[in-house]
């Protein structure tokens, strides 16, 4: 005898739950995006600390990001490159893994952003170099930190 709550299975099960888990994701990163509207990052807010920041006093790559999205979300470029040079591209990348992973849910099939080794190789070395220029303590490079403390 077949227990009646039995989980059910099948591909059609994990059609389901994978566009459910899309449908999630994008709700809930559309309400993050929301709340990163309403409440700026430089004035306070439930954002998190910096790891590197907090405990060695130094911008990691991604420092300002938070200010530089609340910043572009209310269409201020310039700021946001004050915050963080890469953030256009950060977020550029972001938007085309997500949207590739999202395809599913206008019936297209998902896909996986794939850059070509000799372009993966190069981000990283831009990413290191721009890490390492931020936190120099030259004054020439000092509008590549990120403004914070």
């Amino acid at each position: 005898m077949e227990p009646l709550l039995a989980p059910a299975s099948g591909p059609a099960t994990a059609a389901a739950r994978g566009r459910l888990s899309r449908v999630a994701t994008l709700v809930a990163g559309t309400g993050v995006l929301g709340y990163l509207a309403a409440v700026d990052p430089a004035r306070g807010g439930a954002y998190p600390l910096c790891p590197s920041r907090l405990l060695f006093h130094v911008d990691c790559p991604a420092c300002g990001g938070l200010r530089g999205t609340h910043d572009l979300l209310h269409g201020h470029l310039g700021q946001a490159l004050d915050h963080n040079l890469l953030l256009p591209g950060y977020l550029a990348v972001l938007a085309v893994a997500i949207g590739l992973w999202m395809l599913p849910l206008v019936g297209r099939p998902a896909r996986v952003l794939r850059a070509p080794r000799w372009l993966a190789v190069a981000a990283l070395a831009v990413v290191v170099v721009f890490t390492v220029a931020r936190n120099l303590p030259v004054s020439g490079l000092s509008y590549l930190g990120s403004g914070a403390g």
